[in-house]
């Protein structure tokens, strides 16, 4: 097969791939550990329901920064639960934006493969 020359318009098409490709993958891992603190915070809206708010030894803290506050529990529980929105919040974004990403992403694999064939890989 005869060698297919490259243009300026296929270097950008090859380099906007690359770096949606690039971003997926973070995005990715980010969406992983955004799951792993809303497993945390769900553990931890557990163990609160495990808790008597009336027993004193027990008393819960929340962590703001690098500080611990004794709460009440119905205040930790709130904010678990109003951390556990934001976090979800987050994860939408991203995959929302990596849906759209994607969408471009197979759009430039088509292009690129049309007009490459088996003289580029792209996955």
């Amino acid at each position: 097969m005869e060698q297919v020359p490259v243009l300026a318009e296929d270097q950008r098409n090859l380099n906007e791939f690359s770096v949606l490709h690039s971003r997926k993958a973070i995005q990715e891992l980010d969406i992983k550990n955004l799951k792993t603190q809303i497993e945390d915070i769900v553990d931890a809206k557990n163990e609160c329901e495990l808790l008597d708010e009336d027993d004193g030894d027990d008393i819960p803290a929340l962590k703001v920064g690098d500080a611990f506050f004794q709460v009440s529990l119905p205040v930790l529980l709130d904010q678990l639960e109003q951390s556990e929105e934001s976090l979800e919040k987050q994860v939408d974004v991203l995959r929302s934006s990596m849906e759209k990403d994607e969408t471009r992403i197979q759009e430039l694999k088509s292009m690129l493969y049309s007009k490459f064939h088996d003289q580029i890989n792209l996955d």
